[in-house]
C-alpha cells in the first residue's frame, strides 16, 4: 500500500482521541499505529499535513502514538517541514514539531 492510500485508510479511522477521555473502545488505536509503521520515503508536504491533522487535539496525547505521527513528518527536510507545519491544524503532533523546529533552528544558528 502506498503512502496515499495509508493516509485515506487513516482519515476514515479520524484523528486520534484525547488519550485523558474516557476510553472509547471504538477507535481502532492498533489497526492506526500499524498503518504508520508501513509508510516509506519519500513523504510530500501535503501528506505531512494530512498526518498532522490526524494528531490529537493540543496539549493532548493519546497512548505515545502521536509520537509516530511526529517521526513520520520528521521525513521531510527542515525546509519542507517549516512550510508544512504552519498550515496544518492545531494538533499535539503539530504542537511537538513546532518545538522541535525551533530547537533545531536555535542550535544551527548556534554553530
Amino acid at each position: 500500500m502506498d503512502n496515499a492510500a495509508l493516509i485515506a485508510r487513516l482519515r476514515a479511522s479520524g484523528p486520534l482521541p484525547d488519550a485523558r477521555l474516557p476510553d472509547d473502545d471504538s477507535f481502532p488505536l492498533q489497526e492506526f499505529d500499524d498503518l504508520l509503521q508501513q509508510f516509506t520515503e519519500p513523504l510530500t508536504q501535503a501528506q505531512a499535513i494530512q498526518l498532522i491533522n490526524l494528531g490529537p487535539p493540543a496539549d493532548c496525547g493519546c497512548y505515545g502514538v502521536e509520537w509516530s505521527l511526529v517521526h513520520l513528518v520528521e521525513l521531510l527536510s527542515v525546509e519542507d517541514s517549516q512550510q508544512a507545519v504552519p498550515l496544518a491544524n492545531d494538533t499535539e503532533v503539530k504542537r511537538i514539531l513546532e518545538i522541535r523546529l525551533a530547537n533545531y533552528l536555535k542550535a544551527q544558528a548556534a554553530l
